[in-house]
């Protein structure tokens, strides 16, 4: 099987590399960033991808990438929020990164048999969490930016409004994407919309 790497990690890209050639697998590229591997001119049959990248997230890319190849997450996020959205956007499978490298094999044949695979400790927590978590996971100053945001003021518009930088309001607004696994402003502000906080 041909798989592309997309890890921001350099170890753990060499780890996953010694892996797949010993069980036979051919890596047919290696990616630090999202933003590269949307670029580069590659032929896979399966995506590696983690979600924790700099610059564009694993869960902006992995829709773009899942038009390509079938994408299995290897993350070190187990929430359900995080495991639901994954497979909404688009990813075949999914796989804690404490996971044994039996399992990861296990994921690759199922993957490659054009099966999904969850991984068995995340089984409950997709089914907990097909509804994205409520605004107590949110920080008070997280859920107050968010809320000016879905009332229709601007990023900077909210800042001023709560006496905060534009730029210490765009890492609350970014925080509040992370934890509620959503993509971007307009899901953010229909989410604050559907739990009231508008």
């Amino acid at each position: 099987m041909r798989v592309l790497l997309v890890e921001d990690h350099h170890l753990v890209r060499k780890g996953l590399r010694l892996l797949l050639e010993e069980e036979g697998h051919q890596v047919v590229g290696e990616f630090a960033r999202a933003e590269e591997a949307l670029n580069a001119p590659w032929e896979a049959d399966l995506v590696l991808l983690d979600l924790n990248l700099p610059g564009m997230g694993g869960l902006e890319a992995l829709p773009h990438l899942a038009r390509r190849a079938p994408v299995l997450v290897v993350s070190m996020h187990d929430e359900p929020a995080y495991v639901a959205r994954a497979f909404q956007l688009g990813a075949k499978g999914y796989l804690p990164k404490h996971a044994l490298d039996q399992e990861l094999l296990e994921a690759l044949d199922r993957l490659g048999k054009g099966l999904r695979y969850l991984h068995p400790s995340l089984t409950e927590a997709l089914l907990e969490g097909q509804a994205i978590p409520g605004p107590e996971v949110l920080s008070r100053r997280e859920r107050a930016v968010v809320a000016l945001l879905a009332q229709g003021y601007t990023l900077s518009q909210a800042a001023e409004r709560l006496g905060l930088s534009v730029k210490t309001a765009s890492t609350y607004k970014a925080r509040a994407l992370n934890k509620l696994g959503l993509m971007d402003t307009p899901e953010l502000v229909r989410w604050a919309r559907e739990h009231g906080l508008a």
